[in-house]
């Protein structure tokens, strides 16, 4: 594994800690303030300080050794939690997350002399102590990246000479971590370190935790060597060193223990002057294998505790103790298999699902021939396709993701927009488990952010207005996310003023937009601040003003196959409802003829079909019917009048009506020659293709070769019902 693909791993578990971090500290906000929620927090900053420390990321290591330093405080219950105090710590999560960033992307780190002086502020007023102790450990960031440095060395012929000297080795280690301290600093404790076997095959670094003992102010005085073997029977994954450090009177014992946090027992520590170093525990046998793991290891934990507890002098860290403590207030470990995850590259996974739709598209071929030579009942043929289906499930769901990974980023942005507009909003999420593809969720960051700023900005009144109507002060934005008729449906709805229609029809009058006589309904008029360059905006700011949020959202929306919707009751609120598809690669369709014509209807917005009986028909002005179905009138529209089809079918008597429903219109019949199948396609951009045709929402290849269109049903139906006669339409100029 090279470096830049260790790198890469450090900053995905980067994200991870962050959004970990986020969460805890959001449950804080909310009252749960209990030590497992602030134990992820601290964890989280942990990790990412280690990571940093490891790659020479001095910036992110300084600013992150002060955040955590808080949180120890917080932990240890020196600081009390308080609603400023959790303010600071966001900001500082955000701050923390752009250094991650600028770290990743090789960039100027932000400045965070203030938000750290904040920190340590913070940590000297409520723990009632001089900040001399946190000053320390900051003040010796720089050598990290250096010692890093020295440990890059270029490989040559030389290397694998077996003629050196290991005493020389030694006294290197011992004499790097011990020259990195200040000198003239008297010792008022000991501790005693041996890193065992496990602690380098997991993956850790013993080294590194000896480097932070070191920037806490401990000098290392002793490295014990005495277990070393003659070298044919040495084992490079066993512990053998052990290391003696003296600390300052300002350290605590609690601020090693933190280094070693994670390690758990793969690290034994044995506090005082008169202690003896902890024997070495070798690697257990192979036979056990079949035991489980943690009943195994706590016995050998407690071993080198119980010799180290008998000694007058010794103050023994019971690294097991506190494992079992850990373990306790997390999930059992056992079993550990419906835990376990790879991290994969997504062009793979893109690579898999072309190869799935690939093998749709032959299944579906395959299906055509054999039917055409009478073999379609067949059974193997019947496996194939149960096969094929389950194929492609299982290949969609690598793909799906929750939603909540979008979600999360909203509280930062109101954070954000608190502090430039003073408007403070709570934020209230439901669903957030919804899953959906990852090509949806990366793309649907843009248009939400949008929608929020817009909410904020335009929607929700300042904090004097809102209590003049009678609202509380604090605004409200809701989030949601919901499975409905295989679509997603996603809103964000606030409790502000609502959108003033007179405001939105006269900006849109001036802007040239509309004439003053136009008549529009209340949803037309709404849908105007969707117009490229349209705000109502009294003057720019870095919020809004500019009139391309909106515009950004609808295209942005379309180009995942989707649409979007508004809600708003004046003095009440808006709600935007965002509908779009779960994948952007397969989906069910009926296919269905149309004259000369085969398109696809997606099955998720059928209902139902049937042939209707003249009685049922309804004639609705020159060139309208409605029928009845079970009491309730719903339009019918031909769709030979949308795709210029030849031959089609003109009156319901003489074809099949397609019952469809959808979100904007309600339901409506689509007329057409008949209904071929249903099957499983595979949708092809017409953008890529093609360009955008309104009505379409893709295309796809038949079993038989040719291509047939995807309708877009909301938008097709919707434009139907708008207009009074429908003529050919766009349909027919991609057909």
């Amino acid at each position: 594994m090279t470096a830049e693909e260790i790198q890469a791993i450090f900053f995905a578990e980067c994200e991870e800690s962050l959004a970990a971090a986020e969460q805890g500290l959001a449950a804080c906000k909310e009252g749960t303030q209990d030590s497992d929620t602030v134990n992820a927090v601290f964890r989280g900053v942990h990790s990412i300080k280690g990571g940093a420390g490891a790659f020479g990321y001095s910036a992110l290591q300084a600013f992150t050794h002060t955040f955590e330093t808080l949180l120890s405080d917080v932990r240890d219950g020196t600081v009390a939690i308080t609603e400023p105090l959790i303010d600071l710590m966001l900001i500082a999560l955000d701050t923390l997350s752009d250094h991650v960033t600028a770290a990743r992307d090789s960039t100027e780190p932000p400045e965070d002399a203030a938000l750290q002086a904040e920190l340590t502020a913070a940590m000297a007023a409520n723990a009632g102590a001089a900040p001399a102790p946190v000053a320390a450990p900051v003040a010796i960031q720089e050598p990290m990246p250096v010692s890093m440095e020295a440990k890059t060395i270029e490989p040559s012929d030389d290397d694998f000479d077996l003629d050196f000297d290991l005493d020389a080795l030694l006294d290197d280690i011992s004499g790097e971590i011990g020259d990195a301290q200040p000198a003239g600093v008297m010792p008022r404790w000991e501790v005693r370190v041996r890193a065992h076997s496990a602690a380098m095959r997991n993956g850790s670094e013993p080294l590194l935790m000896l480097r932070e003992m070191a920037e806490l102010g401990g000098i290392c005085t002793d490295c014990d060597t005495s277990a070393i073997p003659p070298l044919d029977s040495f084992d490079p994954g066993t512990g053998y060193f052990g290391w003696v450090f003296s600390f300052p009177v300002e350290v605590s014992e609690a601020a090693v223990r933190d280094i070693f946090d994670f390690v758990g027992d793969d690290c034994t520590l044995v506090f005082g002057e008169n202690a003896q170093m902890p024997p070495i525990r070798f690697p257990a046998p192979v036979a056990p294998v079949a035991q489980v793991a943690p009943p195994v290891a706590a016995p050998a934990a407690t071993a080198p505790l119980a010799a180290a507890a008998d000694l007058p002098n010794a103050t023994p860290v019971a690294p097991a103790e506190d494992a079992q403590a850990s373990r306790s207030q997390q999930a059992p470990p056992a079993p550990p298999a419906p835990g376990q995850s790879i991290r994969i590259e997504l062009f793979k996974l893109d690579k898999l699902i072309d190869a799935v739709g690939e093998l749709v598209i032959a299944q579906a071929m395959m299906a055509q021939r054999l039917a055409s030579d009478g073999l379609s009942a067949s059974d193997e043929m019947t496996l194939i396709e149960g096969l094929t289906r389950d194929i492609q499930e299982s290949a969609m769901a690598i793909r799906a993701q929750p939603i909540g990974s979008v979600f999360s980023r909203v509280p930062r942005i109101l954070r954000e927009l608190a502090s430039s507009t003073g408007k403070h909003v709570r934020l209230e999420v439901s669903g957030e488990s919804t899953e959906l593809d990852k090509t949806v969720i990366e793309r649907l960051g843009e248009p939400l952010t949008h929608l929020i700023r817009n909410a904020v900005d335009h929607g929700i009144e300042p904090a004097d207005e809102r209590i003049a109507a009678g609202k509380p002060a604090e605004g409200t934005l809701t989030l949601s996310a919901e499975h409905r008729s295989g679509r997603i449906l996603i809103r964000i709805g606030d409790d502000g003023k609502g959108i003033d229609r007179d405001r939105v029809f006269a900006k849109a009058v001036e802007k040239g937009l509309i004439t003053p006589d136009t008549v529009m309904t209340k949803e037309e008029i709404d849908l105007l601040i969707f117009a490229p360059g349209f705000s109502t905006a009294a003057q720019i700011t870095n919020v809004s003003g500019r009139g391309v949020g909106m515009d950004v959202v609808r295209q942005n929306v379309k180009d995942l196959g989707g649409r979007i919707t508004i809600e708003s009751e004046p003095g009440s609120g808006t709600t935007f409802t965002l509908t779009l598809p779960l994948t952007l690669a397969i989906s069910d369709g009926m296919v269905v003829n149309v004259g000369d014509q085969t398109l696809v209807v997606p099955l998720a917005n059928v209902v139902e079909s049937l042939r209707p009986e003249p009685h049922e028909v309804q004639g609705l002005g020159a060139n309208r019917c409605m029928i009845n179905v079970r009491g309730r009138f719903i339009p019918v529209i031909p769709l030979s009048a949308s795709v210029g089809a030849i031959g089609a079918a003109t009156q319901p008597q003489d074809g099949v009506l397609i019952v469809v429903e959808t979100e904007s219109a309600g339901r409506a019949a689509l007329l057409v020659d008949a209904i071929c199948d249903q099957r499983q396609v595979v949708i092809k951009s017409l953008d890529t293709h093609y360009r955008s045709v309104e009505g379409v929402a893709g295309a796809t290849i038949l079993g038989d070769g040719r291509v047939a269109l995807i309708v877009d049903v909301d938008s097709l139906v919707s434009r139907s019902l708008a207009s009074a006669q429908a003529t050919s339409g766009p349909l027919a100029e991609a057909a």
